[in-house]
């Protein structure tokens, strides 16, 4: 995948998170391919499910922080 939008496969969020009537949390997708709308569907999750996801995500943010030294903190 590449960061143009036009070339390959690219799956994209298409609008808030829901519950499902069984109480699961549906995330609205839309795939595309080359740039073409190709379909679209709900990535579904149980409860445990969605709490990993978030724990990961959460993980992956603070690993993305830069380092701040004490003189920065001050500032």
């Amino acid at each position: 995948m590449t960061a143009n939008p036009a070339q390959g496969v690219r799956i994209d969020r298409s609008g808030p998170l829901r519950r499902t009537a069984a109480g699961r949390i549906a995330i609205p997708l839309n795939v595309g391919k080359n740039g073409d709308p190709v379909g679209e569907g709900d990535l579904v999750l149980t409860h445990d499910a969605a709490a990993l996801l978030h724990a990961e995500l959460g993980r992956l943010l603070v690993e993305s922080i830069p380092p701040t030294t004490p003189d920065e903190r001050s500032e």
